[in-house]
């Protein structure tokens, strides 16, 4: 990657060790910038005793094929490359992109922990988040050669399937539920909640139904695996119309017989300590963390111990991720508390990539009072919207297309937002059909498609990368830097950080496109300008699939 070579060159002319630089904010002042912190330390560490005397050595230094000019601005020290190099690296990406991208990679290994929907529940929008902005990172990684093990912790443990039990065998009709699962249970669940709070000691009849379901009673058993068997149909459903590619599914109850073994490390370690009959471990600056209740059950927290130490025993990964709700952010500071009492993950990065809440304007959704949006009202709605502007705009190329550009509005929505904020739910904020939007990028994509299509068919022959045009330089500047944006989202575990890039490159491109007339009459002309258009194409296939969009060569 280009910024690695501008990095070792500073580094060896100046005799310095590990030179950090970073991309210029605007083209105007070059490509890269030493921070001032970094020209402060070199300064310090170096010969050379002022910022002028930095610039001068690297000046004289110049590597013709890499670096055109050097000066500073404000504590920066600016770098403009040379069109040699925007040119080398321009023809490494659009020759063999991904050996490009995974260059330097292939030794990681990590676990992306998303999705997580809770059987006998409705897949509402407010699981989209972790479901999109989960898929999304892992295909970053994954397309940056790191080994990766994408992993969807489902909810099918737990007092609540107590209360379902419970609910199910006092009011509910085994052959009503079957004709709407999802919605039958919902129903009873909530029932279950009403009712709970005028009796409150249904709260201990479903907590003894699930300790039975613990001890594996035959009937508690029966019904929990048809609540089961109910949700996986429709979860597989929507992941399919989603184009989600989870590796593996792992319930909770997968860990339930594990749980066993961690409280006797536990245990063995000293970590344990019993408080009003539960057994605690105690942390610093945050409540304890109850590893076992009273009635000898497990909690939450107990099976996800037993997670992590599987993970790390099967997957030997060097981080785990995931992407959860940032309501849960007071868990996850316990979770690795306890397991960094234990000792598991001392060679292992635990990550808690949390994510805003997808909120309704009365508050925060819940299943249990009924406040919710299920995902199958907001494709409908999304869907119904995209038809319209096909009519308005009398677009005959979408139809057949509207519900794939309608969930790639939906998902683009949630993923071009920092995963940390936020969002108050509305369809007008999820289903954004102009500006900073799924729809322009793919309108862009189409238009690529069509130049190339259009190139064929005046000379007779594919399009090839030559040597690019003079007025190309500012669409390859802001191109090759496609693996740094790759690489800043993944290691911060933010898709947004490749949105803002692809956006970025799609108003350029666009601009490009409005200002130069790509294929003339000339042929040779006409390769230099498609070769831009060549190496944009890759790009922007290659992202737009990394976020989950459909492509269309016509829109």
């Amino acid at each position: 990657m280009i910024k690695t070579e501008v990095e070792s060159w500073i580094a060896q002319n100046l005799t310095i060790k590990n030179i950090e630089i970073q991309n210029t904010a605007q083209s105007s002042y070059g490509d890269f910038s030493i921070p001032p912190s970094e020209v402060t330390r070199i300064i310090k560490d170096t010969q050379y005793k002022n910022i002028d005397a930095v610039c001068d050595k690297l000046e004289a230094s110049f590597k013709k094929d890499l670096v055109e000019g050097v000066d500073h601005a404000n504590g920066f020290i600016n770098i403009t490359l040379s069109n040699t190099a925007l040119q080398n690296e321009a023809e490494k990406i659009s020759n063999n992109l991904p050996d490009y991208l995974t260059e330097g990679n292939l030794s990681q290994r990590v676990v992306i922990d998303y999705s997580q929907p809770n059987i006998a529940k409705p897949f509402s929008v407010g699981h989209l988040r972790s479901t999109v902005i989960g898929q999304a990172n892992l295909n970053i990684h994954k397309a940056l050669g790191i080994k990766t093990f994408g992993v969807n912790h489902i909810g099918d443990w737990g007092t609540q399937f107590g209360k379902l039990i419970y609910a199910v065998k006092t009011w509910g009709d085994e052959k009503e539920i079957k004709e709407d699962p999802i919605t039958g249970l919902v129903e009873l669940y909530q029932k279950f909640h009403r009712e709970a709070e005028t009796n409150p000691a249904l709260n201990k009849e479903a907590s003894d139904w699930f300790r039975k379901l613990e001890l594996r009673d035959k009937e508690a058993t029966e019904l929990w695996e048809k609540c089961i068997n109910w949700s996986f149909a429709e979860f597989n459903r929507l992941y399919k119309l989603l184009g989600i590619q989870i590796d593996e599914t792992v319930g909770e109850s997968f860990y339930a017989d594990k749980t066993d073994e961690v409280i006797q490390e536990l245990q063995d370690k000293n970590l344990l300590k019993k408080s009003k009959g539960a057994q605690i471990v105690e942390l610093k600056d945050m409540p304890p963390a109850i590893i076992q209740k009273s009635n000898q059950s497990t909690l939450y927290l107990t099976r996800d111990l037993a997670a992590v130490k599987y993970r790390i025993e099967h997957y030997d990964p060097d981080e785990i991720i995931y992407h959860v709700g940032s309501d849960q952010s007071l868990h996850f500071r316990q979770l690795f508390a306890v397991v960094a009492k234990l000792g598991w993950a001392r060679h292992v990065k635990l990550t808690f990539a949390g994510h805003g809440m997808m909120r309704l304007p009365e508050g925060k959704m819940s299943t249990r009072y009924g406040r919710v949006v299920l995902l199958n009202d907001l494709l409908n709605e999304a869907k119904k919207r995209v038809e319209n502007l096909a009519r308005e705009k009398d677009k005959s190329d979408m139809t057949g297309k509207e519900l794939q550009i309608a969930i790639s509005a939906i998902k683009y929505a949630d993923l071009s937002s920092n995963r940390q904020s936020d969002i108050t739910f509305s369809f007008d904020r999820l289903i954004d059909l102009k500006g900073n939007s799924a729809i322009y990028l793919q309108y862009t994509y189409a238009r690529v498609k069509s130049l190339l299509k259009e190139y064929k068919k005046r000379f007779g022959e594919e399009p090839q990368i030559s040597q690019f045009s003079e007025t190309s330089s500012e669409l390859l500047r802001e191109g090759i830097l496609y693996k740094n944006a790759l690489k800043r989202a993944a290691s911060a575990s933010q898709p947004n950080v490749l949105c803002d890039f692809v956006y970025g490159l799609a108003n350029k491109f666009n601009s490009y496109y409005e200002k130069n007339r790509i294929i003339c009459e000339s042929k040779a002309e006409s390769q230099k300008n498609i070769s831009i258009v060549l190496f944009c194409e890759k790009i922007f296939s290659s992202s737009l699939e990394m976020l989950g969009l459909s492509l269309f060569d016509k829109l």
